[in-house]
């Protein structure tokens, strides 16, 4: 299985960043399961538990961010290249998304057709959490909004910055401060225009936004820009003590900001939580090959995180056991006193469903990302 992958890539994979992906989405699985675990478990769970979105926020940043920068070095910035960018980033995320949103569609209209927004089209154009806050219907689909909105917009501000600038170099930092500066400001107006009671409403009124959390992800562009133009400073960073500076400012920046609404909570701590990771990606990134083959699953696990993090909640969590198991939805769960049980199978599910979605929808899509018509078809 493991070949098959590496083949299909066509070129080594970067375990260190295979193992960041794992622990991003096992920290958003963690998360999400809480509520198939009795209450007992969270003294057990929550002080494990990490922002696994914004570590992803910051890794696709920056692996966006280099693909980016390698393009248009070696190719001049023009329609067919926006395009191109456009295609490859799209047959990746959209299809398995579409499917994923469709099926949802379906069970709820059959099923439960009141939980179905009257905004429900919005999904299929990232707007359902645009300017508002996103219903609770497909709840875990708010970060992918933000994700295809970055990939829309920054090619086009960097294009215009390019334009005037003709230096690409110069354009990428000005595109990098001007996104963070802006959302930053953001927060501070939606901070002060909002009279937050409870972190739920901080959560969809700010962190689920779209433009309020563009700043996570030019973190990532500006930890490539730094790998592609200051390649000596970028090695500086390397040593395994700034992992560690990166992991335990997380963990910081959760245990002083767990119960504060103040303005370091809601306008500072995402943008601290994308430095945190920044500083785990020079000597992550670093690290080529596993050490020992059975390290291998965890290349396995980021290969399908996409599929896992698309899947774990309303399609496990809520059909598969909650409704599929137990006949409810939501509200009407009672933990069962085999709960262990169940727990498993969330993630024997979540998996095994996962790696099958992989297989037979990602990587066909994948596949046609190289695919160009031969002249004369």
């Amino acid at each position: 299985m493991i070949k098959f992958y590496r083949n299909l890539y066509q070129q080594p994979r970067i375990f260190g960043l295979d193992i960041l992906r794992f622990f991003a989405i096992f920290f958003v699985l963690l998360g999400h399961s809480k509520i198939l675990l009795p209450p007992s478990m969270d003294s057990f769970v929550n002080p494990l538990l990490l922002d696994g979105v914004a570590i992803f926020f910051v890794l696709s940043g920056f692996l966006i961010g280099g693909i980016l920068i390698k393009t248009l070095q070696e190719k001049q910035m023009s329609g067919p290249v926006l395009l191109d960018f456009w295609k490859r980033r799209w047959l990746r995320t959209i299809p398995v998304y579409f499917i994923v949103l469709i099926f949802v569609l379906i069970f709820g209209l059959f099923l439960k057709p009141e939980r179905i927004p009257e905004s429900w089209y919005k999904y299929f154009l990232f707007i359902q959490n645009l300017g508002t806050n996103q219903p609770l219907f497909f709840s875990e689909s708010w970060s992918l909004s933000i994700e295809e909105w970055f990939y829309l917009i920054t090619p086009i501000l960097l294009a215009l910055f390019i334009f005037a600038t003709k230096n690409l170099k110069r354009s990428l930092v000005l595109v990098i401060v001007l996104v963070i500066i802006a959302v930053i400001i953001l927060r501070y107006y939606l901070y002060y225009t909002h009279d937050f009671q409870d972190f739920l409403t901080v959560d969809f009124t700010v962190m689920r936004r779209v433009f309020s959390r563009l700043d996570a992800l030019m973190i990532g562009v500006f930890a490539a820009f730094i790998k592609v133009y200051y390649p000596k400073r970028w090695n500086n960073l390397t040593h395994v003590i700034f992992l560690v500076i990166g992991v335990l400012g997380l963990y910081a920046i959760k245990y002083f900001n767990e119960d504060v609404l103040d303005a370091q909570t809601i306008v500072w701590s995402p943008f601290l939580k994308s430095i945190a990771v920044f500083m785990m990606l020079p000597y992550l990134s670093s690290v080529k090959k596993p050490r020992y083959s059975w390290m291998h699953v965890f290349t396995h696990l980021s290969l399908i995180s996409y599929s896992m993090y698309l899947i774990n909640r309303t399609i496990v969590i809520d059909i598969l056991i909650k409704f599929g198991i137990f006949g409810v939805l939501r509200s009407n769960y009672v933990i069962p006193e085999n709960w262990w049980f169940y727990y498993l199978l969330f993630w024997l599910f979540t998996i095994a469903i996962s790696s099958l979605m992989y297989q037979w929808i990602e990587v066909p899509f994948l596949k046609l990302r190289n695919w160009k018509r031969v002249k004369g078809e």
